[in-house]
């Protein structure tokens, strides 16, 4: 019950963080930075060591990855913020569900981009605003399960 705490935040930010990325490209730290503190704070609630301590590895991990993008310019620090707290979240429940986020998230942002090259509506010096992208995945895996039980 208590990692819903984390879903919940971003339940309710989704849509806003989506819309402010889109206009302003950048994930507003006040915004980003509690998502991570409540996610950790339902996970630290379950009391589940081995579980938070395996999330809070691959969180940092990805974090550090990101950070590193981040200096290259290649990514935003907001997308690295957002993807701690995804992550974290996701990693409890299945470390192998942050993979497939992933997959989700840059299989649709190159669909995108693709799409935008054959109309002539980008370039290769076209940039994109990528939370949009990394919270489309976090929900597809997210929702998976629902979407498992309505197909049968």
């Amino acid at each position: 019950m208590f990692p819903m705490l984390g879903i919940s935040f971003f339940a309710v930010t989704t849509i806003p963080l989506m819309v402010i990325d889109f206009r302003e490209r950048r994930l507003p730290n006040k915004i980003t930075i509690p998502g991570f503190l409540i996610s950790l704070l339902g996970l630290v609630l379950t009391f589940d060591w081995s579980r938070v301590l395996t999330a809070l590895a691959i969180s940092a991990i990805l974090f550090a990855v990101g950070t590193l993008f981040s200096l290259r310019g290649w990514i935003g620090m907001g997308d690295v913020k957002l993807v701690a707290g995804l992550s974290l979240l996701l990693a409890w429940f299945d470390p192998s569900l942050v993979w497939k986020a992933t997959l989700w998230s840059f299989g649709i942002a190159s669909l995108v981009i693709l799409v935008g090259f054959l109309f002539k509506k980008m370039t290769t010096r076209s940039t994109i605003a990528l939370g949009p992208y990394l919270l489309i995945g976090f929900w597809a895996v997210v929702s998976q399960p629902a979407w498992s039980s309505i197909a049968r």
